[in-house]
């Protein structure tokens, strides 16, 4: 959750702050004498408040933002002149996340593979490094930059030739327990001791990615 929170917070100051977040993909923000209404849409946010309330959504209007320095000092700062900006706690169904992504602005923060593979593919840039699998997410940044995207080979190929290839098992098999290796190595430098002494946290850290 507070993982969750630093992203949230990360992403709303670059809306605020800074041009690129909101700009098209003309690289200018649409001109109007209207002021300026950004929507943010995370479904891990605000969980309480739309449980008790019983509504599918809730939404808060952010009028300021609580900036707290390293040491300690507090300071409220209010939202730039002629800016909304509002929070809306929402779960966005699987079946309508390509209509969602389609409505959103380019940039976009996620949390897991699949929103990180969808939001890729719809042309989105995950721009906030996530807690979990940074080197995913780095990847996945470094393919967007080549226009490399279009050229993954399509999973449903892949899977086909898995089940249909005995080579072709073999081989990725031994490519698993080579990778699961070099992973295993890189989590034994960062911790020190071998893996008969992790702890229950260290596993499940390692489980989720977020060591090595």
């Amino acid at each position: 959750a507070a993982g969750g929170a630093g992203q949230l917070s990360q992403f709303l100051w670059g809306i605020l702050l800074s041009p690129r977040f909101t700009e098209g993909h003309s690289g200018e923000r649409p001109h109007s004498e209207a002021e300026h209404i950004d929507i943010v849409v995370a479904p891990n946010v605000l969980t309480q408040w739309r449980e008790e309330t019983g509504a599918g959504c809730v939404v808060a209007e952010i009028t300021q933002l609580d900036l707290v320095h390293p040491a300690g000092r507090q300071k409220e700062s209010p939202l730039p002149a002629g800016r909304r900006l509002f929070l809306c706690s929402t779960k966005v169904p699987r079946s309508e996340m390509r209509r969602f992504l389609e409505q959103c602005e380019e940039h976009v923060f996620t949390t897991g593979d699949q929103s990180l593979a969808e939001a890729m593919f719809m042309g989105k840039l995950p721009c906030i490094k996530p807690d979990a699998k940074v080197q995913q997410w780095q990847i996945a940044l470094l393919a967007r930059s080549a226009g490399a995207v279009e050229a993954m080979p399509d999973l449903g190929q892949r899977l086909r030739k898995l089940v249909a290839d005995a080579e072709e098992r073999e081989a990725t098999r031994s490519s698993s327990k080579r990778r699961s290796a070099e992973i295993e190595a890189q989590i034994i430098a960062q911790l020190g001791v071998e893996p008969s002494l992790w702890t229950p946290t260290h596993q499940v850290l390692a489980r989720a990615g977020m060591l090595g």
